[in-house]
């Protein structure tokens, strides 16, 4: 598990404004062992079915080549129907990963822009770019490293400018986490990483809170209140694959199910979902009977709204988060004291487990009736977060929810030599509105604090002494610095540096004996290490790219196509002989059967006068 509110408060203030989904589904071989149980078709679903109408959508897979799974159209019932019917074809049998070829076909209408759409990107991958055919490992690394090059310096300026937003999902440790960040944050969206399967409908939950708007009631131990305002309400209920039945209580204490409910409700069960739509609702509180998951929610439509304003996909460790809200009531902000005197409002900081990380409560703006504010933070750690702004109005409720990712404002890598040896540390500005020259980076190398020194307008390096690499080394690494005038003092993610010969993991045994010694072959060991230098000493040796330290070759020690295509031959090959051997001893047979016919024919004239021991012996030929 990466569009229900993206721009909270512009999409608001604009009313008229409706997204423009595309999203990117990596159908690469690999996919079989991140994504077994193709959990990317119940995902996509999901996303169909919460897609308001009126919007656009349109699904593309990607791998050797991109294809239009679904149509690029405006969200209808039957365009629903046709996506849900469609997305049983997504596989995972692609050879290559070619992700510039998928944005440009997602993006294909870049110059042509419509004031009515807001128009948003989610890509889905688990790996890097692959798109070159060489059998060369040289020649492979250098084609891959163009294309990606070709994606953040040309393809990325190129979204941004056109008002893409990027949201990326990254399923397993081998996607190319780095570019992802770049697409995403560069662009506003948000970028998430799934660390298996099984997260890939909350993470394309969280990339659906990016992009289109919704109004939410609060959920809390799955009970909601509904008042007279609202004329409609969603609930979205996660559960376990064939897990028990979803009741739905009114407040009167009717019970609702999937197969037992009135025509004023339409209910839409899938294996690890339901989404339950329910029309005039009676006012009160609802109970929905089931096990709760952090995901569930409820949406409303209603003239009484809670407007806040614009939450950044990505936020910073260190930094406060200045948050605005205020309550309208047929899109005007409501200012009438009598009302405003019996609302609270607060904003938090949510894990993802729900758990309550920071809590402030917001406050009447001097000035400005209606409009509250608060100052939300500082983040303390990196990661995958929610912010979410609560209106309690004593007989009604409200709320907005929206995912943010903390990172660091500068990020680091670690530059080696040909010997393997950590040469420096290269630090990078993430934060756009950070000045270098505001910002000083130190290092506890050793035991001593090192000063990083300014090496671009947005780099920073620092030289590693030598080091013992029998172990692993963790370096901590700290920031201090203004940001546009407010100043901060904060630790950053450390550095760690593998040891050089990493020692084997091996279980402890419980009592000696339990394993017999065995000897090591220094000499196959020694041809081992010999070979690998030597291979090493091959590969090209690029220079590293300051604006983009984390730029990485693609693994040369995974299988080529080429390779892939012999063994392909060799299995049919294989097959063929044993059609041919089959087909061999089955004519062989037949032959051997008409045979034995005929001879027993010619021995029937005969049989009375055999004696009975040959009889016996010919009944054994005839029928071996």
């Amino acid at each position: 598990m990466m569009l229900w509110a993206f721009v909270a408060a512009s999409v608001v203030s604009a009313a008229d404004v409706k997204p423009d989904v595309r999203v990117l589904i990596d159908i690469s071989g690999s996919m079989k062992n991140n994504d077994p149980s193709n959990l990317r078709v119940p995902a996509l679903n999901l996303l169909v079915d919460l897609l308001p109408e009126g919007s656009k959508a349109g699904v593309w897979t990607f791998g050797t080549y991109t294809n239009e799974l679904v149509p690029h159209e405006a969200v209808s019932e039957q365009w629903r129907q046709d996506a849900r019917s469609r997305s049983r074809d997504i596989t995972s049998s692609a050879l290559f990963t070619d992700i510039e070829n998928a944005l440009e076909r997602a993006s294909h209408d870049a110059d042509r822009v419509d004031e009515n759409y807001d128009r948003h990107i989610i890509l889905l991958t688990d790996g890097l770019v692959d798109i070159s055919e060489a059998r060369d490992g040289r020649r492979k690394r250098q084609e891959n490293n163009e294309s990606r090059d070709s994606i953040q310096f040309d393809l990325l300026p190129q979204l941004k400018k056109a008002g893409y937003t990027v949201h990326t999902v990254a399923l397993s440790d081998n996607a190319d986490k780095d570019l992802m960040l770049k697409l995403a944050q560069r662009t506003g969206g948000l970028a998430a990483v799934a660390n298996n399967a099984e997260e890939l409908m909350q993470l394309f939950m969280q990339a659906l809170d990016r992009t289109a708007p919704s109004k939410q009631v609060p959920l809390e131990n799955n009970r909601f209140l509904v008042d007279s305002s609202i004329n409609e309400f969603t609930a979205l209920i996660f559960h376990k694959p064939d897990s028990q039945r979803v009741f739905l209580i009114t407040p009167e204490g009717e019970r609702y199910t999937a197969l037992n409910h009135p025509d004023n409700v339409r209910w839409h069960y899938e294996s690890r979902y339901d989404l339950i739509t329910v029309s005039d609702p009676d006012d009160g509180e609802w109970l929905v009977e089931t096990e709760m998951h952090p995901d569930n929610r409820v949406t409303v439509v209603s003239d009484l709204s809670l407007k806040v304003s614009d939450i950044p996909a990505t936020l910073f460790r260190g930094l406060d988060l200045n948050i605005q809200a205020s309550i309208q009531e047929e899109g005007e902000t409501i200012t009438r004291p009598e009302f405003l005197r019996v609302v609270a409002m607060d904003a938090q900081q949510l894990a993802d487990n729900d758990q309550v990380l920071k809590s402030d409560a917001m406050t009447g703006k001097p000035g400005d009736a209606g409009t509250f504010v608060t100052k939300l933070g500082p983040f303390n750690t990196t990661g995958n977060y929610r912010i979410q702004v609560n209106l309690d109005g004593k007989t009604f409720q409200r709320s907005v929810s929206q995912p943010v990712f903390v990172q660091d404002i500068v990020s680091a890598q670690v530059d080696y030599d040909d010997a393997n040896e950590p040469q420096r540390i290269f630090f990078t500005k993430v934060l756009p509105e950070l000045k270098a020259s505001d910002l000083t980076i130190t290092a506890q190398v050793n035991g001593l604090a090192q000063k990083a020194q300014l090496a671009t307008p947005e780099s920073w390096t620092l030289d590693l002494p030598d080091m013992d690499r029998e172990k692993a080394q963790r370096i901590r690494v700290f920031a201090t610095g203004t940001v546009e005038g407010k100043a901060f003092d904060i630790e950053l993610d450390p550095v760690i540096i593998p040891p050089l010969n990493p020692e084997p993991q091996v279980e402890t045994l419980d009592s000696p004996g339990e394993m017999d010694a065995q000897s090591i072959d220094e000499g196959a060991a020694d041809s081992a290490n010999n070979a690998d230098k030597a291979e090493e000493d091959d590969r090209p040796k690029k220079p590293m790219n300051l604006l983009d330290p984390n730029s990485q070759p693609l693994d040369p020690s995974k299988p080529s196509d080429a390779n892939l295509l012999w063994v392909y031959l060799a299995v049919a090959l294989v097959n063929i002989g044993l059609f041919a051997g089959a087909f061999w001893l089955y004519k062989r047979f037949v032959q051997r059967r008409t045979a034995a016919r005929q001879q027993s024919g010619e021995r029937k004239t005969s049989e009375a006068s055999q004696p009975s021991e040959d009889r016996q012996q010919d009944d054994d030929d005839l029928s071996l």
